[in-house]
């Protein structure tokens, strides 16, 4: 039995990639099509997807820390079980969510916020500990570095897959005339994706070797609350996520209005710009090994942070634009993927830090709040671009939309996520000037290391 990470495999880093793989299959759906999903599909008045998308955020609010102290009371041991048990229940529960139900009345609106609300919680049941997972593999940075840039490239290719495959399969599946058709069509296609997100999670449990589980936590709430509030790291890092996630809500969340309000342009097109952003992400994803060896994590995420905000500008000025669009699009979504897997190594660099001063392991409930975090800004996002979308009187069955909604989509789609890009680069300014070293436990140090495969 191995105990050692000094001797981590592809094997296993492309099998902790397959995670997020699963996650991005089905949450990388309900980011980007969702909303469309909700007002062009399945017909929900645009105010009712605004507080479905908000109230949904809430309920994550109590689930979130609720599974992360779970983790903490059980140990790292149970993070392969809970993989194991939720990887059905997470293939389901996305399927619920994209299951156009025919109810009269209000009926559809509950429907939908139950499913999705259903879903959220899945998914942070079994995301919350495939997250700290990393930490209980891995002890020393470069293989962090490597298991979250495996992490983000399986996120990546997830979100190639939907956004190269899903508007082709549902008109192939279904077809493109009326909408009972094309409702058709993307319940075959989610229950395909489904299948697959289930199968990936046991490929995960299979492979990825747990060699440093975190003890039983036998501390009081209290004392985890005091180590966490006192970890400036910590507060930074979910800072730093928030801002970035209302950047890529904004980004997945507003393409197809975008491309429909703005640019002139059909589905097909938006899936086509969506899949070459996907692949540019992809590609910073692999080479964030690169630029962080060179650079730093902190350079890296300022220089990174300005080249966002230089390609939002240019968003703005392409116009209408399909071709300086796109390329505007490639410099944006690299950069994204570049900085994705910082945010978790700097997560984990947190939680060392609780351990180095307070001798708690707080993987669990650090992962559970950074999930929940992120959830909150998609919620928040989703929030404000429908109340975009019903400021500018937005109608699905409009095919030339008129009036201020191309004011109200471009806000959404570039002046929103270019302040909170503004935002991040303060925030890596502030971090850069957090003193690190001393405080990080060495991994090569630590007396109880075991083994669980």
């Amino acid at each position: 039995m191995k105990t050692s990470d000094n001797d981590l495999s592809i094997k296993e880093k492309i099998a902790y990639g397959c995670g997020d793989l699963s996650s991005n299959l089905l949450w990388g759906l309900t980011s980007t099509y969702l909303m469309y999903y909700y007002t062009d599909i399945y017909r929900l008045p645009v105010a009712s997807v605004a507080w479905i998308l908000l109230i949904a955020r809430v309920f994550d609010a109590l689930c979130d820390p609720l599974i992360g102290i779970f983790m903490d009371r059980k140990g790292g041991l149970i993070v392969p079980r809970l993989l194991t048990y939720l990887s059905i229940p997470f293939g389901v529960a996305g399927f619920l969510c994209f299951l156009p139900l025919p109810l009269p009345g209000n009926g559809k609106v509950i429907w939908a916020g139950a499913t999705y609300i259903l879903f959220g919680a899945v998914y942070s049941c079994i995301n919350t500990p495939y997250g700290a997972m990393a930490t209980m593999i891995s002890q020393t940075s470069k293989g962090r570095i490597d298991l979250n840039s495996f992490r983000m490239i399986g996120c990546q290719v997830g979100k190639f897959c939907v956004a190269f495959l899903t508007i082709p399969a549902v008109e192939w599946l279904g077809g493109e005339g009326t909408l009972s058709q094309r409702q058709f069509g993307f319940v075959a296609f989610v229950f395909l994706l489904c299948c697959a997100g289930s199968i990936l999670w046991f490929v995960v449990v299979k492979t990825c070797i747990v060699r440093f589980p975190p003890q039983a936590a036998t501390y009081s709430f209290r004392y985890i609350l005091k180590s966490l509030i006192k970890n400036r790291s910590w507060h930074l890092c979910n800072a730093l996520v928030f801002v970035q996630f209302i950047c890529l809500s904004a980004f997945s969340g507003f393409i197809f209005y975008y491309a429909k309000c703005n640019l002139g342009r059909s589905e097909s097109v938006a899936s086509l710009t969506l899949t070459i952003g996907v692949l540019s992400g992809l590609l910073g994803a692999m080479l964030c090994p690169f630029f962080t060896e060179r650079l730093g994590f902190f350079r890296t995420g300022l220089a990174l942070s300005v080249l966002q905000g230089i390609a939002y500008i240019l968003i703005f000025l392409s116009k209408s634009s399909l071709v300086e669009f796109a390329g505007s699009l490639i410099v944006l979504t690299f950069a994204q993927g570049v900085l994705s897997p910082l945010y978790y190594v700097l997560l984990a660099k947190a939680v060392d830090y609780s351990h180095a001063d307070d001798h708690v392991d707080l993987a669990g409930i650090s992962y559970a709040l950074n999930t929940l975090v992120t959830k909150i800004a998609g919620g928040i996002t989703g929030f404000i671009l429908s109340l975009f979308l019903s400021f500018g009187h937005y109608d699905a069955n409009q095919s030339s939309p008129t009036g201020d909604i191309a004011l109200w989509v471009l806000a959404g789609f570039v002046w929103l996520p270019l302040a909170c890009v503004a935002i991040q680069f303060i925030l890596f300014l502030l971090y850069s000037s957090t003193d690190d070293g001393p405080r990080i436990k060495s991994a090569a140090g630590s007396s109880d290391i075991r083994a669980y495969k």
